[in-house]
């Protein structure tokens, strides 16, 4: 009997149909599990021409309003690498200068130093707007890095110098101090006091000294995170011992500032980064993930803490007591450290920092003790988000990070013009009574006390949901074969051949197996009433099996 060409159609057909099959679904499978590769900080000039990241293109969630797309880019860029997407552009209209100050030098080696710069250090850097001269106000600037990295140079302190000089309209001066272990708290210190004094005798300009003689210009100090803490210790160091400076300090402003090195606040643990992993998916067919809290401190809340904690011992030269110093540590630092001649004091922090409360703490009580403070928290950003306004290369500024500058240079613009804040704030108690007749009375001193201009600010360009996590272009219904395809030529080769190759051989071996069982079965279920020989077959070759007749 000839074999049924119908039923070996059907098998093979059946089986370049698994087969198609199992090749789009290993294309498509790698694309949204891949590794993304950490990227690197570009430089300016690399910039050019590029083209809106992978990692940053819309999934196109209109139904969900949470983040801007310029947040979301940075959500899912910064959370793969802590160290990317820091502004890469200096502030047109502005020029730099440098200067090595008599006897202000120290040598980064590997015995005394951990930053990547090693060799001779010391030198400052200076960020003049356009149309600067010896009249032009000047700033103070103490750059972050843990006491420990960092330089006017480098980890994008250039670009943000830049940009605070554009919008103040002040000559910034970036100090390159002595890092952990190479310097300490007390040497820090003494280093940005130098700095301060300098600055206030000399300008940018060779005989600016000569020139106003004893006139001063207008000096503005600021800092961001543990620069921020040496900046707010300064300013109270100057509060205690006025005759350092010989003037008052015009204002000061901080980014995220480092303040409480006991380091334990209770935003180490509200703030805690953490992984929202959900059972459903996004529309486009990737994993529900978000991720909420410290994006940049992304340890769990003890190991966060002592990391921290350990940084600031080692900054304290080991000295536990000055943990909870006010000039060391200013979150201890109480309302009548505050009183007397500070200066207008302005913090800009995110709501998602593990060190909230630093800021939060120290504006509350420098208001009580009768300073002008204003303090704004940017919802959902992270530490020192002022260095990421320009979008973590997404193509379009992050709102609050811009925003925040912007409001600085408003900030130092209007004390400089108007002798005062933007704003002005007016606390009365019940009925047109003074604040003293309030709530306020337990800790309000009549003629000093007052209460910190607060916002919390949200961005106002929240139009639609752009998921953070596996941020992947979109998987709707307009995805085509040829999307799939494209998606597969950008996978490496490790990715896809044992895809596409296992998934082969796997469908044929379970189509060779299905086969040969249909046949072999349909044979055993005939046996019994077919008297002509049947052949079996197996493979390419086949064998006749005749029923004996008993001779």
């Amino acid at each position: 009997m000839q074999p049924k060409s119908g039923r070996r159609g059907g098998s093979s057909m059946l089986l370049l149909v698994l087969l198609a099959t199992s090749c789009l679904l290993g294309s498509a499978k790698p694309s949204r599990g891949r590794p993304r590769t950490v990227r690197s900080v570009l430089l300016a000039s690399d910039l050019a021409g590029r083209t809106e990241p992978e990692e940053c293109k819309l999934s196109g969630h209109k139904d969900l309003h949470l983040l801007s797309p310029a947040t979301a880019c940075c959500y899912g860029k910064i959370v793969k690498n802590t160290s990317c997407c820091m502004d890469q552009q200096i502030a047109p209209g502005v020029t730099r200068k440098t200067l090595q100050r008599k006897g202000m030098h120290w040598n980064c080696t590997e015995e005394n130093c951990w930053d990547t710069v090693q060799g001779p250090r010391g030198r400052d850097s200076f960020w003049l707007p356009e149309g600067a001269t010896c009249s032009t106000p000047r700033t103070l600037y103490t750059h972050g890095g843990s006491w420990m990295y960092g330089s006017p140079d480098t980890d994008s302190y250039a670009q943000l110098g830049s940009r605070l000089a554009k919008v103040t309209g002040t000559v910034v001066m970036l100090t390159d101090y002595p890092l952990v272990p190479a310097g300490n708290y007390s040497s820090i210190l003494q280093w940005a006091i130098d700095a301060l004094q300098w600055l206030s005798l000399n300008g940018p300009f060779e005989g600016c000294d000569e020139e106003h003689g004893a006139k001063r210009v207008p000096l503005f100090v600021g800092g961001d995170s543990s620069g921020g803490g040496t900046t707010m210790s300064l300013v109270l160091t100057l509060a205690k011992r006025p005759q350092l400076l010989g003037q008052k300090l015009a204002g000061a402003f901080f980014f995220s500032p480092w303040t409480n090195l006991m380091c334990n606040t209770p935003e180490y643990y509200s703030n805690a980064f953490s992984k929202i992993q959900g059972s459903g998916k996004f529309q486009d067919d990737s994993k529900l993930t978000m991720y909420t809290g410290d994006i940049l401190f992304q340890e769990v809340t003890p190991e966060n803490a002592d990391a921290f904690n350990g940084n600031a011992v080692d900054y304290l030269g080991g000295d536990f007591e000055l943990q909870t110093d006010p000039i060391a540590s200013p979150f201890f630092a109480q309302p009548a450290d505050f009183a007397g001649s500070l200066p207008p004091l302005y913090f800009a922090v995110g709501a998602s920092e593990s060190i909230l409360g630093d800021s939060v703490r120290v504006a509350q009580h420098a208001a009580q003790g009768g300073c002008d403070v204003i303090l704004e928290v940017y919802h959902g950003m992270w530490h020192v988000f002022p260095m990421y306004s320009e979008g973590c290369g997404l193509g379009e500024p992050l709102w609050a990070g811009a925003y925040a500058i912007n409001q600085t240079g408003l900030f130092v613009r209007h004390i400089h013009e108007q002798g005062r804040l933007p704003y002005k704030l007016k606390v009365e108690g019940p009925n047109g009574g003074p604040p003293e007749s309030s709530i306020l009375a337990k800790f309000w001193q009549p003629s000093v006390s007052k209460v910190p201009f607060f916002r919390y600010l949200y961005d106002p360009n929240v139009r639609h949901f752009s998921k953070v996590g596996e941020l992947l272009p979109n998987r709707d219904a307009t995805y085509s074969y040829k999307d799939i395809m494209k998606d597969l030529a950008k996978q490496s080769p490790w990715i896809v051949l044992p895809s596409l190759t296992g998934a082969a051989v796997t469908i044929f071996v379970m189509g060779f197996c299905l086969g040969g069982l249909t046949e072999f079965g349909g044979a055993r279920s005939t046996s019994g009433t077919a008297r002509a020989p049947r052949p079996i077959y197996w493979g390419s070759r086949s064998w006749s099996l005749r029923r004996s007749s008993g001779a």
